[in-house]
């Protein structure tokens, strides 16, 4: 669980905050009886959202008016603490540190989070920390404390918040590797329309009326070869085809040997121009150089002309070998072709079937082999078609068996806990899933705002009892619209809870009795106005940003 958090630009009264300390259950951020705005309370629901791998506050504005700054804080795992810090400016960066939060070493903020992941959520398989808590973290500046789609984690779209739900309830495996599945058979039935699209394979056909006027054709056509074909001497037609084919292959053979007879040529050519234009540097030439140069050192440029002359002589000798090797290569390309073009001039010899008649024969088989791809592509299409909707429905299917399963737990309990608030008095919240891709949640006979704001903590608690999910974190606006009566029995039903419940509180002495003393017994941080904010002010007040300025 979360243990602690410090950090030295939290102040009261102009003095650094003690470090502030977390229990399993109920953890209440206390705002002051007024019920005062801009002291701190949501962001500091933020920075244990942070805390937890998030990462809201490090966008915030706060860095604008504190500066750059390090949340340092601890977690425990069977009696074991673990401390990291994060700095604001690093936001991919956690540091490991020791007891007094000196930096150790870093990891990435992936690698932290995934840390989380083994140690609260071990049975949850295929998800990711951020995908499972981040949605159950409702604070202002999260954009995730509404009432409607509450599930959606700020988004609009509600199968991702659907597929957590599955994952976070040990029931995505049933219809993960279907969603797999689906998916591949989707890419390639889109691959496959693009390579249509670009002619890659046949297009030209998309409806099932072209498709049976080319199985039509394909019939005349195969009749029309066999009255072609009737008073000819098939053995003499097949090898006259084989013939053909043979010569088409020993050609693109020959066109490729030629090609590289041609690089061969070419670099012997290059190979024996810079063996005959190796240049030798002779007295002459060193007597011209003291023309321009009088003062040059003849004895220092010999002895590097003597050097430039041995390791010549080596190149020499290496490109030599080189060039005979070349001239084995171009013998032996000259002999394959000249072998090749033999064999061309024997197929090129013609048996008794006229140059017409092959000509027709060929030109008909074209136009049955292009039919036929047609419709094949057709095929493809159609079939890519059946696979992806058999494997839709197949989804469907499954799916509806899990998402059955969690409606009716979350249902049940959501009644439980609902009754516990209300005595069995009031109808309970009910979740709906229709498919993998849309729910809805709502209170029977009752579409008041307070109801809602109850309904919504109602589902956070159930799914917090129901499955591995570590922690959940209610905003005071939340509560805002809540009666009195349903407020107490809520602070109550945090009070069961094992795991870490994060809220944030105004008024304490507006509400029941009750409700003060769960208030006063979990506070972890007290805020108000007058120097005991968060960071010491507000700076939404008028003269402290003139100060500031």
């Amino acid at each position: 669980m979360l243990s602690e958090i410090k950090c030295e630009v939290f102040k009261a009264n102009g003095e650094t905050r003690d470090t502030i300390t977390f229990h399993a259950g109920l953890n209440t951020i206390l705002g002051g009886a007024a019920a005062n705005n801009s002291i701190g309370k949501s962001t500091f629901l933020l920075i244990i959202d942070y805390c937890f791998g998030g990462e809201t506050y490090g966008k915030s504005d706060v860095k604008n008016h504190i500066g750059d700054h390090t949340i340092c804080f601890a977690f425990q795992f069977e009696g074991k603490k673990h401390y990291f810090s994060r700095t604001i400016s690093q936001k991919n960066i956690v540091n490991i540190c020791d007891s007094d939060y000196q930096q150790l070493e870093t990891m990435k903020i992936e690698d932290f989070r995934n840390f989380l992941f083994e140690h609260y959520c071990p049975n949850v398989e295929g998800a990711k920390f951020r995908e499972i808590i981040g949605r159950f973290f409702r604070i202002a500046g999260k954009k995730n404390d509404t009432i409607n789609n509450p599930l959606n984690d700020a988004s609009p779209q509600m199968e991702p918040a659907i597929i957590a739900l599955e994952k976070l309830f040990g029931l995505y495996s049933y219809v993960g590797d279907l969603r797999k599945q689906l998916k591949e058979l989707e890419e390639k039935k889109k691959t496959y329309s693009q390579a249509r699209k670009f002619q890659l394979v046949p297009h030209s056909i998309t409806k099932k009326k072209q498709y049976e006027d080319n199985t039509k054709k394909i019939e005349e056509l195969k009749k029309k070869l066999s009255e072609l074909t009737q008073d000819t001497d098939q053995e003499l037609l097949q090898r006259e085809l084989q013939r053909k084919d043979s010569a088409a292959e020993v050609n693109s053979q020959l066109q490729g040997m030629k090609r590289q007879y041609k690089k061969l040529v070419s670099q012997y050519r290059i190979l024996t121009k810079n063996i005959d234009e190796s240049f030798v540097t002779t007295e002459t030439d060193l007597q011209r150089l003291l023309t321009f140069f009088p003062n040059a050192n003849l004895k220092k440029i010999e002895e590097v002309e003597a050097f430039h002359r041995e390791l010549s002589g080596i190149l020499a000798e290496q490109m030599s070998e080189e060039a005979e090797g070349l001239q084995a290569l171009i013998k032996a390309a000259t002999a394959e072709i000249q072998k090749l073009e033999a064999t061309l001039a024997e197929l090129g010899i013609p048996l008794q079937v006229s140059k017409s008649f092959l000509e027709q024969y060929s030109d008909i088989e074209r136009q049955i082999a292009g039919l036929h791809s047609q419709n094949e592509a057709f095929d493809n299409t159609k079939k890519f078609k059946e696979d992806v909707d058999t494997k839709k429905k197949e989804l469907v299917e499954s799916e509806r068996t899990v998402l059955d399963q969690i409606e009716a737990k979350i249902n049940a309990q959501m009644v439980r806990f609902n009754d516990f608030i209300y005595e069995e008095e009031r109808e309970a919240p009910v979740i709906k899933f229709e498919n993998g891709k849309k729910y809805s949640f709502s209170t029977p006979r009752d579409g008041g705002t307070g109801t809602a704001y109850k309904s919504l903590i109602v589902l956070d608690m159930s799914i917090l009892e129901l499955t591995d999910l570590p922690a959940i974190a209610h905003d005071s606006s939340i509560f805002k619209n809540i009666g009195d009566e349903p407020i107490d029995k809520i602070m109550e039903l945090y009070m069961k809870s094992k795991k870490q419940v994060f809220i944030a509180f105004d008024k304490e002495q507006a509400y029941s009795q009750r409700t003060g003393e769960i208030l006063s017994q979990t506070a972890v941080l007290r805020l108000n106005e007058g120097g005991e904010e968060l960071f010491g002010y507000s700076w939404a007040k008028k003269e402290n940003a003139k100060k500031k300025e």
